[in-house]
């Protein structure tokens, strides 16, 4: 009998249990509904909201990196002390930080680029994760209908314990 691999649509998570969000929802409220998935104890690691266009297209998605490194940017572009201004603004990096919070969360988000498919090999998806640093990967059926999305968490789980526990 032969070691068969999972498949990805056997580790796929419901796009529906990530926070979804469309494209011209601000940043605070992205990051209003990331917290309230924090607090919730509704957590999916990475915490990340998927971004859909108005036809409910998946465009991308939001990590709280993504909203750490805007907040930072903002907060370089507003001050002339760089080493504390995330800690102790000043009204200029102030200032930065609400326009950055009105801005569309499009601005911040990372488009997807690799997308597996359902009948995809576990060990296929996380090569095409690693390669192109990926937390989350999109599973689309016949390269169109999305259907969920794997997580490394699920990868790593999975090649640890056939590897290595087994």
């Amino acid at each position: 009998m032969t070691d068969q691999e999972k498949q990805v649509r056997e580790i796929i998570i419901d796009v529906f249990e990530f926070p979804h969000v469309p494209y011209w929802f601000t940043i605070r409220q992205v990051s209003g509904i990331l917290k309230k998935s924090i607090s919730g104890g509704k957590c999916l690691r990475p915490l990340a909201a998927l971004v859909f266009d108005e036809k409910y297209n998946l465009m991308g998605h939001i990590e709280t990196k993504d909203i750490l490194a805007g907040i930072a940017a903002a907060s370089r572009s507003g001050s002339v002390e760089h080493q504390d201004s995330i800690s102790a603004p000043k009204e200029e990096t102030l200032t930065a930080l609400k326009e950055l919070s009105d801005k569309p969360v499009s601005i911040l988000m990372t488009p997807f680029k690799h997308f597996a498919d359902p009948e995809d090999s576990v060990s296929k998806a996380a090569e095409l994760m690693l390669r192109n640093n990926l937390q989350i990967l999109p599973v689309l059926e016949n390269q169109k209908k999305l259907v969920g999305v794997v997580r490394s968490t699920e990868i790593f789980e999975y090649l640890s314990s056939r590897f290595f526990l087994a």
